[in-house]
């Protein structure tokens, strides 16, 4: 086991460019909207769109996030939403080595010196920790925009649940760094 970060946030955004969007539950939305002082409607008519019955993060003109700041990062960072908390540690990367290794192309913060194994069990470690794809309670809107938003075909505490049954995780040791 390594003490060293799987995962060490340089705030480059190059996770936050992309096609598609962020889908944001009602928790993000909560959370963005009195992070910026914002009230619901005003938070999501300055920063959503509604498509498909979800609403997602307006993105740029050049594809970046709305709340992208360059030579800065992402500009909502503290309460960014749960999708963008997760990154790297999405499902795909967790499961597939190979995932993980083209991650690492696209993500400085990805520390290629630790294993697959090392970076699993720290990614499970800092999902549990910061509460991401374990909810209780969720409302019906929170638990589909979770399953569509991962691509999921069950809740994303199951599947975390099946990678640490099946690859005999224990605690990790090391430390996933967020900037802040």
């Amino acid at each position: 086991m390594s003490k060293d970060p799987a995962f060490t946030c340089r705030r480059c955004g190059h996770c936050c460019q992309g096609e598609g969007g962020i889908i944001l539950a009602e928790t993000d939305i909560r959370r963005l909207r009195r992070h910026l002082g914002l009230d619901r409607k005003r938070f999501l008519s300055e920063s959503a769109v509604y498509a498909g019955g979800k609403y997602r993060l307006k993105s740029r003109d050049d594809g970046y996030c709305v709340f992208f700041v360059e030579g800065h990062g992402c500009g909502v960072h503290p309460a960014r939403p749960d999708i963008c908390r997760a990154w790297p540690f999405f499902r795909g990367n967790l499961i597939d080595a190979v995932s993980w290794e083209m991650a690492q192309d696209l993500c400085p913060g990805i520390n290629g010196k630790v294993s697959h194994e090392e970076f699993v069990r720290q990614g499970l470690r800092y999902l549990h920790d910061q509460g991401i794809g374990r909810t209780s309670g969720p409302s019906a809107t929170d638990q589909q925009n979770q399953e569509s938003v991962r691509g999921a075909s069950i809740p994303e505490a199951l599947v975390l649940d099946r990678i640490a049954a099946s690859s005999s995780v224990s605690a990790p040791q090391g430390t996933v760094r967020h900037a802040d």
